[in-house]
Protein backbone atom coordinates (compact mmCIF):
# COMPACT_ATOMS: atom_id res chain seq x y z
CA UNK A 1 0.00 0.00 0.00
CA UNK A 2 1.00 3.53 -0.29
CA UNK A 3 3.44 5.32 -1.67
CA UNK A 4 1.68 8.25 -1.14
CA UNK A 5 -0.21 7.85 1.84
CA UNK A 6 -1.54 8.45 5.17
CA UNK A 7 -2.45 12.02 6.74
CA UNK A 8 -5.78 13.11 5.53
CA UNK A 9 -7.27 11.30 7.99
CA UNK A 10 -6.28 14.13 10.49
CA UNK A 11 -7.87 16.63 7.76
CA UNK A 12 -11.12 14.43 8.34
CA UNK A 13 -10.95 14.75 11.59
CA UNK A 14 -11.44 18.82 11.36
CA UNK A 15 -14.45 18.62 9.77
CA UNK A 16 -17.68 19.69 11.53
CA UNK A 17 -20.54 17.41 10.81
CA UNK A 18 -22.64 18.90 7.69
CA UNK A 19 -25.39 21.55 8.55
CA UNK A 20 -28.48 21.87 6.26
CA UNK A 21 -28.30 24.35 3.68
CA UNK A 22 -31.13 26.70 2.92
CA UNK A 23 -30.44 26.32 -0.81
CA UNK A 24 -31.32 22.44 -1.17
CA UNK A 25 -34.90 23.69 -1.71
CA UNK A 26 -33.73 26.05 -4.84
CA UNK A 27 -31.12 23.54 -6.03
CA UNK A 28 -33.84 20.97 -5.88
CA UNK A 29 -35.77 23.47 -8.09
CA UNK A 30 -33.64 24.00 -10.82
CA UNK A 31 -32.53 19.95 -10.91
CA UNK A 32 -36.33 19.42 -11.43
CA UNK A 33 -36.76 22.23 -14.40
CA UNK A 34 -33.23 20.42 -16.38
CA UNK A 35 -34.89 17.48 -16.03
CA UNK A 36 -38.28 18.39 -17.22
CA UNK A 37 -36.53 20.51 -20.54
CA UNK A 38 -33.88 17.20 -21.02
CA UNK A 39 -37.18 14.53 -21.14
CA UNK A 40 -38.69 16.99 -23.79
CA UNK A 41 -35.40 17.19 -25.48
CA UNK A 42 -34.95 13.67 -25.61
CA UNK A 43 -38.40 12.86 -26.22
CA UNK A 44 -38.40 10.52 -23.26
CA UNK A 45 -39.17 10.15 -19.64
CA UNK A 46 -36.10 11.15 -17.39
CA UNK A 47 -35.47 10.08 -13.52
CA UNK A 48 -33.77 12.20 -11.13
CA UNK A 49 -31.72 10.15 -9.01
CA UNK A 50 -29.68 12.69 -7.00
CA UNK A 51 -28.44 16.22 -6.86
CA UNK A 52 -25.52 17.42 -5.56
CA UNK A 53 -23.08 20.87 -5.25
CA UNK A 54 -20.01 20.88 -5.81
CA UNK A 55 -16.73 22.65 -4.35
CA UNK A 56 -16.25 24.22 -7.62
CA UNK A 57 -19.91 25.88 -7.95
CA UNK A 58 -21.69 23.77 -10.11
CA UNK A 59 -25.09 21.64 -9.53
CA UNK A 60 -24.53 17.33 -10.99
CA UNK A 61 -27.65 16.18 -11.54
CA UNK A 62 -27.68 12.24 -11.90
CA UNK A 63 -30.58 11.62 -13.79
CA UNK A 64 -31.53 7.89 -16.14
CA UNK A 65 -32.71 8.43 -19.70
CA UNK A 66 -31.32 5.62 -21.61
CA UNK A 67 -28.39 5.24 -19.79
CA UNK A 68 -26.74 7.38 -16.57
CA UNK A 69 -26.16 10.28 -16.98
CA UNK A 70 -24.65 13.81 -15.50
CA UNK A 71 -26.27 16.79 -16.03
CA UNK A 72 -23.83 19.94 -14.86
CA UNK A 73 -25.14 23.32 -13.93
CA UNK A 74 -23.68 26.37 -12.88
CA UNK A 75 -24.32 28.25 -9.36
CA UNK A 76 -22.36 30.77 -10.34
CA UNK A 77 -21.29 32.97 -13.51
CA UNK A 78 -17.23 31.76 -13.41
CA UNK A 79 -18.52 28.42 -13.29
CA UNK A 80 -20.29 28.43 -16.53
CA UNK A 81 -17.45 29.19 -19.03
CA UNK A 82 -15.20 25.70 -17.19
CA UNK A 83 -18.92 24.13 -18.35
CA UNK A 84 -19.37 24.90 -21.58
CA UNK A 85 -15.40 24.08 -22.66
CA UNK A 86 -15.82 20.96 -20.83
CA UNK A 87 -18.73 20.37 -23.42
CA UNK A 88 -16.83 21.64 -26.42
CA UNK A 89 -14.07 18.96 -25.21
CA UNK A 90 -16.08 16.22 -24.72
CA UNK A 91 -17.50 16.62 -28.07
CA UNK A 92 -14.35 16.76 -29.95
CA UNK A 93 -12.94 14.10 -28.29
CA UNK A 94 -15.37 12.48 -29.84
CA UNK A 95 -14.86 13.31 -33.04
CA UNK A 96 -10.65 12.34 -32.90
CA UNK A 97 -9.55 9.89 -34.55
CA UNK A 98 -6.74 8.72 -32.44
CA UNK A 99 -8.65 8.20 -29.41
CA UNK A 100 -8.58 4.34 -29.22
CA UNK A 101 -11.42 2.35 -27.31
CA UNK A 102 -9.60 2.02 -24.29
CA UNK A 103 -9.18 5.72 -24.00
CA UNK A 104 -12.85 6.56 -25.64
CA UNK A 105 -14.45 4.01 -22.52
CA UNK A 106 -13.11 6.03 -19.97
CA UNK A 107 -14.53 9.08 -21.18
CA UNK A 108 -17.90 10.66 -20.54
CA UNK A 109 -19.46 10.90 -24.08
CA UNK A 110 -21.33 14.19 -24.84
CA UNK A 111 -24.98 14.10 -24.90
CA UNK A 112 -26.24 17.56 -25.27
CA UNK A 113 -26.23 21.13 -23.89
CA UNK A 114 -29.71 23.40 -23.33
CA UNK A 115 -31.11 25.83 -21.33
CA UNK A 116 -33.57 25.42 -18.36
CA UNK A 117 -35.30 28.10 -16.28
CA UNK A 118 -32.83 30.69 -18.11
CA UNK A 119 -29.91 28.30 -16.79
CA UNK A 120 -26.93 27.04 -19.32
CA UNK A 121 -26.52 23.14 -18.63
CA UNK A 122 -24.94 20.25 -20.07
CA UNK A 123 -25.19 16.88 -19.98
CA UNK A 124 -22.50 14.24 -20.50
CA UNK A 125 -22.94 10.14 -19.78
CA UNK A 126 -21.28 8.80 -16.54
CA UNK A 127 -18.41 6.90 -16.18
CA UNK A 128 -17.83 4.35 -13.48
CA UNK A 129 -15.76 4.18 -10.08
CA UNK A 130 -14.93 6.36 -7.15
CA UNK A 131 -13.07 9.50 -7.28
CA UNK A 132 -9.54 9.34 -6.07
CA UNK A 133 -9.58 12.39 -3.72
CA UNK A 134 -12.21 10.26 -1.91
CA UNK A 135 -10.31 7.31 -1.82
CA UNK A 136 -7.38 9.74 -0.34
CA UNK A 137 -9.16 10.88 2.14
CA UNK A 138 -10.17 7.58 3.57
CA UNK A 139 -6.64 6.73 4.57
CA UNK A 140 -4.17 6.80 1.34
CA UNK A 141 -3.74 5.77 -2.06
CA UNK A 142 -2.61 2.38 -3.36
CA UNK A 143 0.09 2.14 -5.30
CA UNK A 144 -1.85 0.79 -7.81
CA UNK A 145 -3.83 3.85 -8.09
CA UNK A 146 -1.15 5.58 -9.33
CA UNK A 147 0.39 3.26 -12.18
CA UNK A 148 -3.42 2.89 -13.69
CA UNK A 149 -3.27 6.43 -14.01
CA UNK A 150 0.26 6.60 -15.25
CA UNK A 151 -0.72 3.96 -18.16
CA UNK A 152 -3.66 6.02 -18.68
CA UNK A 153 -1.47 9.08 -19.50
CA UNK A 154 0.79 7.56 -21.21
CA UNK A 155 -2.07 5.80 -23.68
CA UNK A 156 -3.39 9.18 -24.17
CA UNK A 157 -0.64 11.19 -24.72
CA UNK A 158 1.49 8.52 -27.09
CA UNK A 159 -1.37 8.00 -29.42
CA UNK A 160 -2.30 11.74 -29.74
CA UNK A 161 1.93 12.16 -30.24
CA UNK A 162 2.09 9.46 -33.03
CA UNK A 163 -1.22 10.72 -34.60
CA UNK A 164 0.39 13.92 -34.76
CA UNK A 165 3.46 12.33 -36.63
CA UNK A 166 5.02 11.92 -33.27
CA UNK A 167 7.14 14.73 -33.38
CA UNK A 168 6.14 18.47 -34.27
CA UNK A 169 8.25 20.35 -31.75
CA UNK A 170 6.44 23.71 -32.47
CA UNK A 171 3.34 22.96 -31.53
CA UNK A 172 2.91 23.49 -27.81
CA UNK A 173 5.21 26.77 -27.95
CA UNK A 174 2.57 29.30 -28.93
CA UNK A 175 0.04 28.27 -26.16
CA UNK A 176 2.57 27.77 -23.54
CA UNK A 177 4.10 31.59 -24.29
CA UNK A 178 0.52 32.65 -23.76
CA UNK A 179 0.21 30.57 -20.52
CA UNK A 180 3.68 32.16 -19.46
CA UNK A 181 1.95 35.70 -20.26
CA UNK A 182 -1.17 35.44 -18.26
CA UNK A 183 0.74 33.84 -15.16
CA UNK A 184 3.12 37.11 -15.31
CA UNK A 185 0.42 38.93 -13.95
CA UNK A 186 0.21 36.50 -10.88
CA UNK A 187 3.94 36.83 -10.36
CA UNK A 188 3.58 40.81 -10.66
CA UNK A 189 1.13 40.46 -7.99
CA UNK A 190 3.09 38.58 -5.63
CA UNK A 191 6.11 40.59 -5.59
CA UNK A 192 8.23 38.01 -7.65
CA UNK A 193 8.39 39.79 -11.14
CA UNK A 194 11.98 39.21 -11.45
CA UNK A 195 12.22 35.69 -9.92
CA UNK A 196 9.31 34.28 -12.30
CA UNK A 197 11.42 35.96 -15.29
CA UNK A 198 14.70 34.30 -14.43
CA UNK A 199 13.13 31.32 -14.23
CA UNK A 200 11.04 31.50 -17.64
CA UNK A 201 14.44 32.01 -19.24
CA UNK A 202 16.49 29.53 -17.53
CA UNK A 203 13.30 26.65 -18.52
CA UNK A 204 13.20 28.18 -22.10
CA UNK A 205 17.01 27.60 -22.67
CA UNK A 206 16.18 24.04 -21.53
CA UNK A 207 13.18 23.23 -23.40
CA UNK A 208 14.58 24.92 -26.58
CA UNK A 209 17.76 22.80 -26.11
CA UNK A 210 15.92 19.47 -27.36
CA UNK A 211 12.84 18.54 -29.67
CA UNK A 212 9.46 17.84 -27.58
CA UNK A 213 6.39 16.33 -28.97
CA UNK A 214 3.14 17.87 -28.74
CA UNK A 215 0.81 16.30 -26.68
CA UNK A 216 -2.82 16.28 -25.67
CA UNK A 217 -3.22 16.84 -21.86
CA UNK A 218 -6.35 16.85 -19.49
CA UNK A 219 -4.79 19.79 -17.87
CA UNK A 220 -6.24 19.05 -14.33
CA UNK A 221 -5.31 15.22 -13.89
CA UNK A 222 -5.86 15.23 -10.11
CA UNK A 223 -7.52 12.38 -7.99
CA UNK A 224 -10.99 14.33 -7.66
CA UNK A 225 -11.17 13.66 -11.62
CA UNK A 226 -10.06 10.21 -12.05
CA UNK A 227 -12.43 6.85 -10.78
CA UNK A 228 -11.30 4.18 -9.69
CA UNK A 229 -12.70 0.54 -9.47
CA UNK A 230 -12.31 -1.85 -6.09
CA UNK A 231 -9.07 -2.86 -7.93
CA UNK A 232 -7.67 0.61 -7.80
CA UNK A 233 -7.84 0.06 -11.60
CA UNK A 234 -8.31 3.92 -13.51
CA UNK A 235 -12.41 3.13 -15.33
CA UNK A 236 -13.18 7.00 -16.08
CA UNK A 237 -11.56 10.50 -16.10
CA UNK A 238 -13.76 13.86 -15.89
CA UNK A 239 -13.82 17.75 -16.18
CA UNK A 240 -11.48 18.10 -19.04
CA UNK A 241 -12.29 21.58 -19.36
CA UNK A 242 -8.60 22.42 -19.41
CA UNK A 243 -7.75 20.03 -22.00
CA UNK A 244 -5.49 20.88 -24.63
CA UNK A 245 -4.66 19.58 -27.91
CA UNK A 246 -1.10 20.67 -28.25
CA UNK A 247 0.36 20.81 -24.76
CA UNK A 248 3.48 19.73 -23.21
CA UNK A 249 4.30 16.08 -22.65
CA UNK A 250 4.09 14.46 -18.62
CA UNK A 251 2.84 17.36 -17.34
CA UNK A 252 -0.63 15.85 -16.52
CA UNK A 253 1.57 12.47 -14.62
CA UNK A 254 3.91 15.58 -12.51
CA UNK A 255 0.41 17.48 -12.12
CA UNK A 256 -1.36 14.47 -10.35
CA UNK A 257 2.21 13.00 -8.58
CA UNK A 258 2.35 16.71 -7.27
CA UNK A 259 -0.95 17.31 -6.36
CA UNK A 260 -1.54 13.97 -4.23
CA UNK A 261 1.54 14.98 -2.31
CA UNK A 262 -0.26 18.41 -1.81
CA UNK A 263 -3.40 16.76 -0.75
CA UNK A 264 -1.52 14.22 1.79
CA UNK A 265 0.48 16.59 3.59
CA UNK A 266 -2.38 19.74 3.61
CA UNK A 267 0.33 21.87 1.84
CA UNK A 268 -0.46 23.92 -1.20
CA UNK A 269 0.00 23.15 -4.87
CA UNK A 270 3.00 25.65 -5.19
CA UNK A 271 4.29 24.09 -1.60
CA UNK A 272 4.04 20.80 -2.97
CA UNK A 273 5.88 21.75 -6.05
CA UNK A 274 8.77 22.89 -4.39
CA UNK A 275 9.33 20.43 -2.40
CA UNK A 276 8.89 17.73 -5.07
CA UNK A 277 11.95 19.80 -6.86
CA UNK A 278 13.60 19.72 -3.51
CA UNK A 279 13.45 16.22 -2.33
CA UNK A 280 16.44 14.26 -3.03
CA UNK A 281 14.64 11.50 -3.63
CA UNK A 282 11.24 9.97 -4.18
CA UNK A 283 11.63 6.44 -5.56
CA UNK A 284 8.11 5.37 -6.55
CA UNK A 285 7.20 8.50 -7.94
CA UNK A 286 10.51 8.97 -9.72
CA UNK A 287 10.02 5.87 -11.33
CA UNK A 288 6.91 6.37 -12.67
CA UNK A 289 7.63 9.91 -14.45
CA UNK A 290 11.12 8.58 -15.70
CA UNK A 291 9.21 5.21 -17.41
CA UNK A 292 6.61 7.83 -18.51
CA UNK A 293 9.06 10.01 -19.80
CA UNK A 294 10.55 7.08 -21.61
CA UNK A 295 7.35 5.98 -23.03
CA UNK A 296 6.98 9.48 -24.90
CA UNK A 297 10.96 9.66 -25.94
CA UNK A 298 11.26 12.37 -23.28
CA UNK A 299 14.81 13.14 -21.83
CA UNK A 300 14.84 12.67 -18.22
CA UNK A 301 16.90 15.91 -18.05
CA UNK A 302 13.61 17.61 -18.90
CA UNK A 303 11.74 16.95 -16.03
CA UNK A 304 13.13 19.50 -14.18
CA UNK A 305 11.84 22.43 -16.66
CA UNK A 306 8.84 20.35 -17.21
CA UNK A 307 7.67 20.21 -13.58
CA UNK A 308 7.79 23.91 -13.73
CA UNK A 309 5.92 24.15 -16.90
CA UNK A 310 3.41 22.10 -15.50
CA UNK A 311 3.15 24.24 -12.25
CA UNK A 312 2.46 27.49 -14.46
CA UNK A 313 -0.11 25.59 -16.28
CA UNK A 314 -1.83 25.25 -13.23
CA UNK A 315 -1.62 28.60 -12.44
CA UNK A 316 -2.99 29.60 -15.78
CA UNK A 317 -6.09 27.80 -15.18
CA UNK A 318 -6.70 30.29 -12.76
CA UNK A 319 -5.83 32.98 -14.55
CA UNK A 320 -8.44 31.61 -17.71
CA UNK A 321 -11.45 31.21 -15.80
CA UNK A 322 -10.63 34.46 -12.91
CA UNK A 323 -10.89 31.96 -9.82
CA UNK A 324 -11.36 34.08 -6.69
CA UNK A 325 -8.27 32.32 -4.85
CA UNK A 326 -5.91 33.98 -6.96
CA UNK A 327 -6.35 37.50 -5.75
CA UNK A 328 -5.84 36.07 -2.11
CA UNK A 329 -2.42 37.39 -0.67
CA UNK A 330 -2.09 33.94 1.28
CA UNK A 331 -2.92 31.83 -2.25
CA UNK A 332 -0.17 33.82 -3.95
CA UNK A 333 2.74 33.34 -1.48
CA UNK A 334 1.80 30.34 -1.18
CA UNK A 335 1.80 29.09 -4.67
CA UNK A 336 3.60 31.66 -6.39
CA UNK A 337 5.98 33.32 -4.17
CA UNK A 338 7.31 30.53 -2.23
CA UNK A 339 7.78 28.58 -5.27
CA UNK A 340 9.96 31.40 -7.30
CA UNK A 341 11.96 31.72 -3.68
CA UNK A 342 13.03 28.53 -3.60
CA UNK A 343 13.63 27.81 -6.90
CA UNK A 344 16.02 31.02 -6.60
CA UNK A 345 17.94 30.06 -3.66
CA UNK A 346 18.43 26.86 -5.69
CA UNK A 347 19.62 28.65 -9.08
CA UNK A 348 22.59 30.95 -6.68
CA UNK A 349 23.61 27.70 -5.05
CA UNK A 350 24.32 25.88 -8.87
CA UNK A 351 24.89 27.47 -12.33
CA UNK A 352 23.25 24.11 -13.45
CA UNK A 353 20.40 22.51 -11.51
CA UNK A 354 21.77 18.96 -10.24
CA UNK A 355 18.18 17.79 -9.97
CA UNK A 356 17.56 13.99 -9.37
CA UNK A 357 16.15 13.27 -12.66
CA UNK A 358 19.75 14.24 -14.46
CA UNK A 359 21.19 11.36 -12.75
CA UNK A 360 18.60 8.47 -14.06
CA UNK A 361 20.12 6.29 -16.35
Amino acid sequence: MAAISNVLARITGRRRPPTPSPEVPLHSTLASSVVDDLSDRLGMPCDLLDVHATRTGSLTIRIRADRLCIAKLPLKPATEPRLRQNAQTLTALGQLSWVTPFLSARCPEFVLAGSASGNFYSVETTVPGRDGASILKSGGVPDEMILSAERFLSKLQKASMLAAGQRQPSRWEEPFASAVARVAHLARQAGAAQPYERLICDITNQLSAQSIPSVYAHGNFWLGNALFDAADNLTGVIDWDCAAECSLPATDLIYLLVRTHSLARSASFGEALADWMDAESLPFLDTCITRHCGELSVSTELIAPLSYCSWILHLDAHCRYSTATSANPKWLDRNVRQVLDRWQRRAISSARHAYRWDRVS
